[in-house]
C-alpha cells in the first residue's frame, strides 16, 4: 500500500520566513478541501496571509 502525504511549502513575502507543513490526505482535505496547486497560509511570525505551493507525494 502506497503512503500518501501532502506537503505545503512557502516563503513569507513580508518577513522572509519559510514554512514546510506535512499532512496526511485526510488532514489536508479537512483543512483545504479538494484544492490543488496553491493554498492560502498564515505566517506564524508576522501574521500575514500568503500563498503556499502544494506537493502531493506518494511513496
Amino acid at each position: 500500500m502506497a503512503k500518501e502525504r501532502y506537503q505545503i511549502k512557502s516563503e513569507c513575502p513580508e518577513c522572509g520566513c519559510g514554512l514546510i507543513c506535512n499532512m496526511t490526505p485526510d488532514e489536508f482535505r479537512k483543512k483545504y478541501g479538494d484544492t490543488d496547486g496553491k493554498v492560502r497560509v498564515n505566517c506564524d511570525k508576522c501574521g500575514k496571509d500568503h500563498e503556499g505551493c502544494v506537493i502531493h507525494e506518494t511513496e
